[in-house]
């Protein structure tokens, strides 16, 4: 007669100890938010480049919205600002904007979010700017953090973990099935 092993046991196990194996670490790449930087060029050509609250640069392609408002009246609608092919974190104002002075609006979309909001002198003699419009947190001024490599390391842990788990709770449950005694069936008379 074959001992049969509780496997419905041996998954609730394995169930849990992969939950506070995986369960229990936070995201090692988490970022809260983007702090947006205003560049222009003095002469009416502005665009935004981003950067993780963190420190971290941005790899995925940003999305912010733009709108200004010029002291002579004139406005610039709210304009989708969308990253150059080459540099997902540098969007550029489609156009430029006209002499005078401006009060640009940002609103950051994504990957984070983020906002800013400045002054703006555009002339034909211009002076460039560059506007950080957030001051980044204590800690990622004084030295950014080394990202965790990425790879098969972590795939590998995790997955000795879960095989681990596995194995004990089938070995837990086939030595809980043998401590039972096994049913003798009498032999049949005619």
């Amino acid at each position: 007669m074959r001992v049969k092993v509780s496997w419905p046991r041996g998954s609730v196990v394995v169930a849990v100890t992969a939950g506070l194996v995986f369960g229990a670490a936070a995201p090692a790449g988490a970022h809260r938010g983007v702090l947006p930087t205003l560049h222009h060029d003095g002469r009416g050509t502005v665009w935004l480049t981003l950067a993780w609250d963190d420190g971290h640069p941005v790899t995925e392609p940003g999305l912010a919205m733009l709108s200004a408002i010029g002291d002579a009246g004139t406005t610039v609608p709210v304009t989708a600002l969308r990253p150059l092919p080459h540099d997902p974190a540098t969007l550029p104002l489609p156009g430029a904007l006209a002499a005078g002075d401006w009060t640009v609006t940002v609103d950051v979309a994504a990957p984070g979010v983020g906002y800013c909001s400045a002054r703006l002198h555009v002339a034909a003699d211009g002076v460039p700017q560059t506007i950080p419009c957030a001051t980044p947190a204590a800690g990622a001024t004084a030295a950014p953090a080394v990202r965790p490599a990425r790879g098969l390391s972590g795939w590998l842990i995790g997955a000795l973990a879960a095989v681990a788990a596995a194995g004990l709770g089938a070995l837990w449950s086939h030595r809980r099935t043998k401590r039972r005694p096994a049913l003798r069936v009498a032999p049949r008379r005619p």
